[in-house]
Parts: C-alpha cells; structure tokens; sequence
C-alpha cells in the first residue's frame, strides 16, 4: 500500500461519478464489461464522512459554554449551609466564630454528576486546567453577616462519610493546600448584607482537577467551606433558623494538559458497499485499474491528530474493525495541530488531503452489501503550549474519506 500526501484544499467526495454517457453504477458496469471498446470509468463510494468534536461525545445536560465562549462540562452544584442560629445571639459586636461544612461529591450519571459521557477514559488522563466555581452566598439574618479567610479545599472523607476535624486537605505538589479564597477581590473577607445575597465567579482550576480525579478513582471526596463569622454591626439580630449558606456550581473548562502519548476517541461507521454478488468479485477485479481512498480532514481543534481508518465487510456494530481478520487499514494521516498561543487557545484551522492506494484484494471490502468503518483519533497536545489546549465552543475536526475505483470496460483490443 503506498501513500501521496498533498495539502491545499480539502477533497469532499460523495456518491456516484459517471464519466459522460458510461454506466452510472458498478452494477451497470458489470453488464457492459464485455461490450464496446476498452475505456475506463471511475466511481467514488463514501468510506466515513463524520464530523467529529468533544462536545457531541457529552450529555446535552452538561455542555455549557462559558461567557469567553469556550466549551465546558458542568460537573456538579454543592450547597453548603451554616445554621448561624445555633450561634445566636452573638454576645456583643465584633464577636466571632468558626464554622465548617462539607458536602460529598459523587459520580452519578443519572443525575449528571461528574458525568463525563464517552471522554471519561480520557479525562483520567488529562489535566484540567481551567475550572469556572460559579458562587451564589445568602444570608437570612437581619444582620450582615462577614465571611474573614473563608476557603473552599477538598478533604478525603474517612469511610463512615464523615470529615475528619480539623479538615485535612488535599495539597499541591509543593506540600501547599489546595484552598481557594472566597472573598472580595484584594480583601481577606466577604460581607454579605442582611437578608441577601451576592453572586460571582472564582477559578478552581487546580482543587476542580484533584477533586475530579480522587471521584474517578475510588476515592470519597468532599467539597469544605471554612472559615470565620462575624459582623459588623449592632444592628439586627440572629435568630434559631437564620442560615449563611454558599452554592457552588463547579464547571470545567474544556482545557486539557494531554500526556505525551496523546488520547484516543473511536468510532464506528457502517455504509452501504457495492453490492456485487461474491461470485462476480473476482470478474470485477480483474477489470481494476487502480482504487484509492481519498480523505480530507479540517481540524479546528487545538490538537495535532494521528488519523487511522480501518474497514472490513459486514455490519459489526461497535466492534473493533482493526482487530478484524478481513480489515483494510489506511495508511495513517497526521494533521498538524491547528495554531494556538501560549494558552493553547486555536488561532484558525489546519487542512490536510491524502490520497492511499488499495491493491485488488483490499477492495473485496467495499464490494459487498455493507462494510464498516472505524475512525481512529489521537490527539496530541502542541509543543508551543506544552501540551495544553483549549477547546472553543461548536468546534470540531471534519473527516471525510471516500474509495475511488477505475474499472476498465469493454473488449480487450
């Protein structure tokens, strides 16, 4: 099998070609092969044609896209609530105290909670780099409520569910806690105002990518909010049922550190072949002059690509065709990734054409009912964002890959 590569402009081929008045089919081809003068004629058949993108392998109940458009998987919402009641009444102005809560994270796809669809192999190798906390903090008193050094970590349960005191967090590779603030911006504090609320986004890139992994890997994991309450005013008063609570909606951003081997997304394609009897197969192949496959590929993702097709005849719904003992593999194409900058967010999109030879019996693939297809994809990070990408919402690689066969008709002269 040999391979020509060619870039420029992307070759989309679909259906049936007919060269001028000559049979519109192979089928017709095959009643004429005997009949008139030697000439050729050339048909295309569809191989895959696919588009390809994270998001379409995602529950719709999960994509978001985030204000600065990039795609995110929203992972899950905890709400931490402190009944500041049981603290009433505070003795005199100024008076404080400590509080902690926790809330479990689990992965339950029923109810989309940390539900990763068919990219969850991948995220087990991925760093998440980039994650939205999305913060909502109420308070019921009739008083204003102060939050001094609040933080929001992750703490490993002990197995009976409960969170060891005081709260042992999960740190970096420094030995440093993975803590983030939630306070006003340049202050070590958050007032929230009697009988309200307040809103705002932090990012938790590092805690959002450890909790992740310590779900996925067996482990209990619970989001904790601790800190200090106090007031700052005489006025009003708490009662029993007054409650600060915080709602945390945790996203993460479709921005993935790859490892150096790169991750690996399957498909399965099944198409309609040519049709032709098995007993007229071998009349057929003798007529070959030469078939090709043809793809093209666009990637608009920031990720160069390793792209394997395999085809083998027969529909085999999900299986591997590589593993197949009748498949065809097509020469490998690598696409270069897209250009990012130093964030690893694509500039623009990366065109790739290839054209691979198939010798007679690689086509007795394509000759029968059905065959199916598997798209094979790896996608490797850039060496210029060290492996980092960011994925915009809505984009996608395009794949299309078509099998060209020349046939020659007529009677030998």
């Amino acid at each position: 099998m040999t391979t020509m590569w060619r870039s420029g402009s992307l070759v989309l081929l679909a259906g049936s070609l007919a060269l001028g008045c000559e049979p519109a089919s192979v089928l017709e081809a095959r009643d004429q092969l005997g009949r008139g003068g030697e000439r050729e004629v050339e048909y295309t058949l569809p191989v895959i044609t696919d588009t390809f993108s994270i998001e379409a392998l995602l529950d719709d109940e999960v994509v978001v896209a985030t204000a600065d458009s990039l795609l995110g998987i929203r992972l899950d919402t905890r709400l931490l609530a402190y009944g500041v009641g049981a603290f009433a009444p505070f003795v005199s102005f100024g008076d404080s105290v400590s509080i902690v809560a926790f809330q479990e994270v689990v992965q339950d796809a029923a109810t989309n909670r940390l539900d990763f669809g068919d990219i969850e192999d991948a995220i087990r190798q991925v760093d998440l780099n980039d994650a939205r906390l999305y913060l909502n903090v109420s308070n019921t008193a009739d008083i204003a409520a102060v939050l001094v050094g609040f933080n929001l970590g992750v703490s490993e349960l002990d197995a009976s569910g409960q969170l060891p005191l005081p709260p042992v967090y999960e740190t970096d590779s420094l030995g440093n806690p993975l803590l983030v603030p939630v306070v006003e911006t340049g202050q070590n504090s958050l007032t929230i105002a009697a009988n309200s609320d307040t809103s705002f986004t932090i990012q938790g890139g590092p805690l959002v990518n450890r909790l992740v992994h310590m779900v996925l890997d067996g482990r209990r994991a619970a989001v904790v909010g601790a800190g200090i309450l106090t007031t700052d005013t005489v006025a009003g008063q708490i009662t029993g049922a007054d409650v600060i609570s915080v709602r945390t909606e945790l996203v993460a951003v479709v921005d993935f550190t790859l490892p150096d081997s790169g991750v690996v997304f399957t498909k399965n394609t099944t198409q309609d072949g040519l049709s032709i009897d098995s007993v007229e197969v071998p009349t057929i192949l003798q007529r070959l002059v030469e078939a090709r496959v043809a793809s093209g590929i666009l990637n608009n993702l920031p990720f160069s690509i390793e792209l394997d097709i395999a085809f083998a005849p027969g529909d085999l719904g999900d299986s591997d065709v590589f593993a197949h003992p009748d498949a065809v593999v097509v020469s490998r194409m690598t696409v270069d990734t897209t250009e990012v900058d130093a964030s690893g967010r694509p500039l623009g999109a990366q065109l790739t054409n290839a054209e691979v030879s198939l010798v007679g019996d690689e086509l007795r693939g394509l000759l029968g009912e059905q065959f199916t297809a598997t798209l094979r994809i790896r996608l490797k990070g850039a060496a210029t964002s060290n492996r980092r990408g960011v994925v915009f919402a809505g984009t996608n690689i395009l794949v299309n890959s078509s099998a060209r066969v020349v046939l020659r008709l007529g009677a030998s002269q």
